[in-house]
């Protein structure tokens, strides 16, 4: 499994019809697997520098890498550029998920 991971800092505005226009176009990415939203509530030795962190889960790469590609993943794109702009911090990690 792999994931896109999004980590919004602090400022972004989620009460918002971007937010939400965002969301929506992330959960149509084509081969998406899971979705996961988590709102940040603290972090060790002071505040959190990410207030929300986004995981979207495929099951290869190159699934992940083809949903980014598609209609849908560039419209994500762009509307996360709208969003947040530099507020927004894009990871891509391999998954190992035990039961």
């Amino acid at each position: 499994m792999v994931k896109l991971v999004i980590l919004l800092r602090a400022g972004v505005e989620r009460e918002t019809e971007a937010y939400n226009d965002f969301l929506m176009l992330l959960e149509a990415l084509p081969g998406l697997r899971r979705k996961a939203v988590s709102d940040v509530y603290g972090a060790m030795g002071g505040p959190a520098p990410y207030t929300t962190i986004i995981e979207a889960t495929f099951d290869t790469r190159q699934a992940m890498e083809a949903a980014l590609l598609s209609e849908n993943g560039v419209a994500a794109g762009q509307a996360l550029l709208g969003l947040a702009g530099p507020d927004a911090v894009t990871l891509y990690a391999h998954t190992l998920e035990e039961n």
